[in-house]
């Protein structure tokens, strides 16, 4: 079964089922605050008291922000009250990072394969890198080094830092713990400056962030996250175009 995430990077779920009531699902793509609502609800879809019992190969999985670990905890805890279990298997370098940094293991086991998920023998303990060695490659941990900013442009990272500072209420609602608010001033302050190395710097420390801590779901807060992170990134294609603008004072929104 084919079930394809509401995501433009093309994020997609196919599942199968495997003998004793098990379900396989393997998540293809990125799964993100952009794509986390729908793939929650996929998820959610799969199990029922008579199929709790879910792993998740994430092989294939190129990355994920806490607010898709928080996806996978938050159906590990459904599964769990319908009498079942779920399980991780194989996940690729730069998601096997982000599962260590926030504590995913304390919640869910993993494992190097999805024949050891399906025995349940052998957890994967190892660190993070040695875990994802197992899936197949993929993309680099986020944020990537600043080389490839400077190849798409610097005016672009300022549209987007600028279209990113222009919702700062959006962020700050979807932050009720103001946990970005530190990393949202200190972008404002490098988008009011005249470097484009600070800049960077500061773009990708509010992605080093939101790699950690989720944020409560926002289509303004989705899509300007994702437009800088995609900056960021030196493999997708150019981010669409928004109307630039003169970047808020650092002071201004926080």
């Amino acid at each position: 079964m084919h079930n394809p995430a509401a995501h433009d990077r093309g994020l997609s779920l196919i599942s199968r089922a495997e003998h004793g009531g098990c379900t396989v699902a393997v998540l293809s793509g990125e799964l993100d605050i952009t794509s986390a609502p729908a793939l929650r609800e996929q998820l959610l879809g799969l199990l029922n008291p008579a199929a709790s019992r879910l792993i998740i190969d994430l092989s294939a999985a190129g990355y994920t922000d806490a607010s898709g670990v928080a996806v996978l905890v938050g159906t590990a805890r459904r599964a769990r009250l319908l009498g079942g279990w779920l399980r991780l298997a194989s996940p690729a370098p730069g998601v096997a990072s982000v599962l260590l940094a926030t504590g995913t293991r304390q919640h869910l086991a993993i494992f190097p394969t999805v024949q050891g998920a399906l025995t349940g023998q052998h957890p994967d303990t190892r660190p993070a890198a040695a875990q994802a060695g197992t899936g197949r490659r993929a993309a680099p941990a986020r944020p990537v080094p600043a080389p490839a900013v400077r190849a798409a442009g610097s005016g672009e990272l300022h549209t987007a830092v600028t279209a990113l500072l222009a919702h700062a209420d959006a962020w700050r609602d979807a932050d009720p713990r103001r946990r970005f608010t530190p990393a949202l001033q200190a972008l404002a302050r490098a988008c009011a400056g005249t470097s484009d190395a600070a800049l960077i710097r500061a773009a990708q420390s509010l992605l080093s962030v939101l790699a950690r801590e989720p944020l409560t779901h926002s289509p303004q807060v989705a899509a300007t996250a994702s437009r800088l992170r995609r900056l960021l990134d030196p493999d997708p294609g150019p981010a669409a175009g928004l109307p630039a603008g003169a970047c808020p004072g650092p002071g201004a929104m926080f």
